[in-house]
């Protein structure tokens, strides 16, 4: 593995479970007055964790060593 991979994985997983606590927070919070920021914080830390699932899964494609018919 290399070092990118390393840090997108845990860039990735980090920011995942970010969104995920944000998410809950903008859907618990109980005041009528605010929360939206939480929805959108929650919403930035996904994009950052599809981001990193693309660099992680897209450095991987055709990286295998190919197995021809006549061999």
């Amino acid at each position: 593995m290399k070092i990118k991979d390393i840090l997108a994985a845990i860039v990735g997983l980090a920011s995942a479970a970010g969104a995920i606590y944000y998410f809950y927070k903008f859907v618990t919070f109980e005041e009528a007055t605010g929360g939206h920021n939480y929805g959108w914080i929650s919403l930035a830390l996904a994009a950052v964790a599809f981001v990193c699932g693309l660099l992680y899964f897209l450095g991987h494609v055709n990286k295998e060593e190919e197995i021809h018919i006549t061999q």
